[in-house]
């Protein structure tokens, strides 16, 4: 793409703070401007008019500088992170190369936003996400230019003096019970969760703002039967009181109500809007909001969304019912809301995790949704020559899983790259690492990115190719993801196209190999150790050398991927070869199907099965075989086998582990008992009757990746029945 002419030259940007009744103890406040990339642009105190002016470079590319206002940091620790952790505030100004002056940027630094770094105002943060689902992994993306409303629900003593005469008795009713059967957990309050169990964002629904009930409360649900719970005894009594004593009993017992109530009496609240924001290109708005007369302690606060997403119509992205369940009940002003859409017409936008890294950096992040950190040999723990380095695990997700179907690496630029030293194009490639040099092969796929722009106050989503395109002389190059599109902000309208920065088939080069009938592998394996090289090259199609040019090439310091991504070198991991100007990352490949089959039981020994699939015994004392094979021929699967008789639950008999490599090595692959339950006997399966059915079912899950989801393609499972009856 066609890139500006204009002289690289400096100018100021006016930042501007208002700071409200500020007190005489408040230190300096300083005015911060920092690259897209995090790196520090320039630093100036505001003077006694709040006033600051800050240098900012202006190059050939675009760039998105973020200024922030905040209390003065050591040098040390100066970093858009740090400065959030302290409360600063922030904004975020495109730079573009045309601009020959910045508009001033204004801020309100109110006593709310003052007191945390040392009326009846309260700023309200928040956060607006888009939750997406690609093959089972969950993504929380920003949603930006969406405008949110925020409305303030009556306080609860308002709420209960104006319920009729009918609700109340209803009220009455759940609080004198009995209750009808509560499936429990209550939602709670996020981000909290309810009991002690671990939040899993996989298998766990998106959690709505009501708050927990008392830990006592909770401990007697776990103890007690479904509808057999006890609220206080003043309360109850309370409820066959007269109104005002029952009234107040119901307000000093509200945190141990409000979710009862959700649940059992939904009834309308009134709302009042307070104010309208819009999201930035982080999701984000802040709103500064008076609180109610009415209102005695914190304010309750309820938030709807809407975007235009056609012209002329707006949609309501986000609108939780029931209100009362969705309140955030006594918010406290300053914290931040976060609000989860699954809307499927809202525009996302690029996470904005703030990346902590040197200057002209390359990040390889993940691989497909997975962080690169996560692999074996990628990582401090266990890089080459670090104790907890395996070379038989090398290239190993978490040193247990391979990658397979077709991965996604994910690469970062820092956007000095183009602007300033003229690096403009990428090229990946992959292959064996017992292939020569000449055998890389180069990521040919398209590769997009998209952005939303206004058209007449209309949303148009349009597409920005990245190639692979042919520069110069040199083929298969990928641009580098300028930091800002032609016009508007990048969107993401898949998660997966719109972040992958390269396509590796494995499953062309590398395919899995089946087991026959038998359970015997019908070609060698093709899997193995496979390298993914980075390369970069100038707006001609030369190859830089990063070196050089003082690039440097970095993995994160991350799991998973949320939050502030600090970031390590990858050269003292050993993944750059600074001699051929490149960054190759290994990974283990594994394509090989599992292999599933269920053998024919047996009653002391012998195959007793009748052709009606009968199994005549003699004595309940003999033991019952339940033969089975599962395998993968690198053992990269786990599987679960169980015996169940009728409807009965749970199974009779089960056992779980790692799936054999082949048919002769199975029985290793049993567990002991103990402390895996004992072999079954007629007894043990047919408990207290005397004839009875049994299903036997056999399932092989496949432990291999993509970055998105499990391979679960290569999974495989069988299934058979049989019958015992007494001799």
């Amino acid at each position: 793409m066609a890139t500006s002419n204009t002289q690289p030259h400096s100018v100021t940007l006016e930042v501007r703070a208002r700071v409200t009744e500020r007190p005489a103890e408040l230190g300096t406040i300083v005015a911060y401007a920092f690259s897209q990339g995090g790196a520090l642009l320039d630093m100036q105190a505001l003077d006694q008019e709040g006033y600051a002016g800050l240098s900012i470079k202006i190059g050939k590319e675009g760039q998105l500088v973020r200024v922030m206002v905040g209390p003065e940091l050591d040098k040390e620790s100066i970093s858009a992170g740090e400065l959030l952790r302290r409360g600063a505030i922030d904004r975020h100004v495109p730079v573009r190369p045309d601009m020959q002056r910045l508009p001033p940027v204004l801020f309100e630094v109110t006593p709310d936003i003052w007191r945390i770094w040392l009326g009846r105002f309260c700023r309200v943060n928040g956060t607006l996400l888009k939750r997406t689902v690609s093959g089972g992994v969950v993504l929380d993306l920003p949603v930006c230019n969406a405008t949110v409303d925020i409305y303030e629900i009556d306080p609860w003593p308002l709420i209960i003096a104006g319920l009729s005469e009918i609700d109340l008795d209803r009220l009455r009713d759940i609080v004198d019970g009995p209750w009808p059967p509560i499936h429990w957990p209550i939602p709670p309050r996020p981000p909290e969760p309810f009991g002690t169990q671990a939040f899993d964002a996989l298998t766990d629904v998106a959690l709505n703002p009501q708050p927990l009930p008392p830990r006592a409360l909770l401990a007697s649900a776990e103890t007690r039967p479904a509808g057999t719970l006890a609220l206080p005894a003043d309360l109850v009594l309370a409820a066959r009181a007269d109104r005002p004593l029952f009234e107040r009993a119901v307000l000093a017992h509200l945190d141990l109500l409000r979710p009862i109530l959700c649940w059992l009496f939904r009834f309308p609240v009134r709302k009042t809007k307070i104010a309208t924001v819009t999201t930035d290109e982080c999701g984000r708005f802040h709103a500064l909001i008076w609180r109610s007369v009415f209102n005695f302690d914190q304010p309750d606060l309820y938030f709807t969304a809407r975007q235009r997403i056609w012209p002329g119509f707006w949609v309501e992205i986000y609108a939780p019912t029931p209100v009362i369940c969705n309140t955030w009940w006594n918010y406290v002003c300053g914290t931040e809301v976060i609000l989860t859409t699954t809307h499927p017409l809202a525009h996302a936008c690029p996470p904005c995790p703030p990346i902590v890294a040197p200057n002209n950096w390359v990040l390889f992040m993940a691989i497909g949704n997975t962080s690169v950190w996560r692999i074996h040999g990628a990582n401090l723990d266990t890089m080459t020559g670090a104790p907890g380095h395996d070379p038989a695990k090398v290239g190993l997700l978490d040193g247990t899983s391979p990658w397979g179907g077709t991965l996604r690496p994910r690469l970062e630029f820092d956007n000095s790259l183009r602007s300033d030293l003229g690096v403009y194009y990428y090229r990946v490639s992959y292959k064996r690492v017992s292939e020569p040099e000449s055998a890389w092969r180069p990521s040919l796929e398209a590769i997009n990115r998209h952005y939303t722009h206004e058209v007449g106050g209309d949303l148009i989503l349009e597409q920005y190719a990245l190639g692979p395109k042919a520069v110069g002389t040199t083929p298969y190059l990928y641009e580098i993801p300028p930091a800002l599109p032609p016009v508007g902000q990048w969107s993401i309208p898949n998660a997966v196209l719109d972040t992958q920065s390269a396509v590796i088939p494995t499953t062309a080069v590398a395919p899995g190999v089946l087991f026959d009938e038998f359970g015997v592998p019908t070609g060698p394996d093709q899997g193995g150790l496979w390298q993914i090289k980075v390369e970069l090259f100038d707006a001609a199609g030369a190859m830089v050398d990063p070196e050089a040019l003082g690039i440097k090439w970095r993995v994160p310091e991350s799991y998973d991927l949320t939050g502030t991504i600090t970031t390590l070198d990858a050269a003292a991991l050993g993944l750059v070869d600074a001699a051929l100007n490149r960054m190759v990352l290994t990974v283990r490949v594994d394509n090989n199907p599992a292999f599933a089959r269920i053998d024919a039981p047996t009653v002391g020994g012998s195959l007793a099965a009748d052709e009606c699939g009968v199994m005549r015994y003699t004595s309940r004392a003999l033991p019952v075989g339940v033969p089975f094979e599962a395998l993968q021929i690198n053992r990269f699967a786990s599987y679960s086998f169980y015996v169940q008789r009728g409807a009965v639950s749970p199974p009779e008999y089960s056992i779980a582990g790692t799936a054999a490599a082949s048919i002769a090595t199975m029985p290793g692959a049993i567990p002991p008992s103990p402390p895996a339950d004992p072999l079954p006997t007629v007894d043990s399966l047919l408990d207290a009757c005397t004839l009875a059915g049994f299903t036997e079912q056999l399932y092989v899950a496949h432990t291999g990746t993509d970055g998105w989801s499990r391979l679960s393609v290569y999974d495989r499972s069988a299934a058979r029945a049989f019958v015992l009856a007494p001799q």
